[in-house]
Order: C-alpha cells, then structure tokens, then sequence
C-alpha cells in the first residue's frame, strides 16, 4: 500500500478548549485582565485568532469563561478553608499568604478594578462571584460574632462582610502595586483592630 499525501506537520487537529483557557487565564494573572490586546493574549495561548472565536465567540466570552475557570480552581478552594477560620484568623492568612508568596494576587479582585473595561457577560460574572462571596463573608462574619456573644442584626453582618471584602481586596492590591511588607503588615493591623 503506499499514501497518497504525504503527513505535513502543522497544528493539531483538536484544539482543547480547557489548555487554552488555563494558557489564557496564566497570562491575565500575569499582566491583568484588560491591560494588554486581545492579540497578545491570543498570541500567549499559542492559537489563532479564528481558533479563539470558534471556541470562545468574542472576547467577552472568553475573559468569563477564564474567570470562571480562576473560580473553580482557585477561589472555591480558598473560600471552603477559610469558612472554618475566625475572621481574625483568615485576615492573617491572607496577610501572610501575600507576603511570603504563597498566594499570588487575586485576579478576581483585580478584575473588579478594571471592571468598568469588560464585556457585559464578564460583569455579569464578577457579579456572581460578588455575590457567593459576600454570602461566604457574611456567614464568616455571623459564625464570629456569635462566638464572641455579640449582638448584632443581619445589617450589621452585611455592613462587616463588605468592610472584609473591600479590606481583603486592598491587601491583594497593594501587593500587587509591590507595595513594602511593612504597609500590609500596618494595613494588616488596623483591619485586625476593627474584629476585635
């Protein structure tokens, strides 16, 4: 028998939708969510432009279905650790996560920064996110209170678990902006005063 075409050697047949999406999710942990051209990112994944939008739709599409994966991986798997920590004890472990390396800043608070940049199903998806989250603070938050026999409405919960969030949100950014051990640790501390 012999072969009619001879085998060219050239992309792949498949391409898998799940190796883009974490290629693509490292390069916006990397450099932000909106900081750099579409182009580059879809340089990074190694794919073609047509590739990406057969696969994803448009941009939008594709910077949700990273965050999505970002949540999956890394923030559900956080969120599980930290509801069985006092307050105290994850505004410590966010701290020292930070400053010895062993969390990378959060792509998810950077995001909302950048938020008012994305597409509308991408807001739509930070929303949500917004959202499991400030439910996971509140039930943290009320676990807390109720050991320290404080009294407190549901408003008063609400009011911390959102205090908490934006705090937590300026911890990661400011080590992202490299700021000096010395300011989160300061920060770190006057947060730390207000669960007392």
């Amino acid at each position: 028998m012999f072969q009619l075409f001879e085998k060219k050697p050239g992309r792949p047949v498949s391409i898998d939708k799940e190796v883009i999406t974490k290629k693509c999710l490292e390069f916006y942990w990397t450099n932000g969510i909106d900081n750099k051209s579409f182009n580059e990112v879809i340089k990074y994944a190694g794919v073609s432009k047509g590739s990406i939008y057969r696969l994803y739709g448009n941009e939008d599409s594709l910077q949700k279905n990273v965050l999505n994966e970002y949540f999956n991986t890394s923030i559900k798997e956080k969120l599980s650790y930290w509801s069985e920590l006092t307050v105290k004890e994850l505004i410590m472990d966010v701290t020292s996560g930070l400053i010895t390396n062993k969390y990378k800043p959060c792509l998810f608070y950077r995001s909302k920064v950048e938020k008012y940049k994305l597409g509308p199903k991408t807001k739509r998806f930070i929303g949500i996110v917004d959202n499991r989250l400030q439910t996971a603070y509140i039930s943290l938050v009320k676990k807390d209170l109720i050991k320290k026999d404080k009294k407190f409405t549901n408003q008063d919960a609400i009011d911390f678990a959102d205090f908490l969030i934006n705090s937590i949100s300026t911890l990661h950014l400011l080590k992202l902006n490299n700021a000096p051990h010395k300011l989160l640790l300061s920060f770190s501390k006057k947060l730390l005063s207000h669960f007392n």
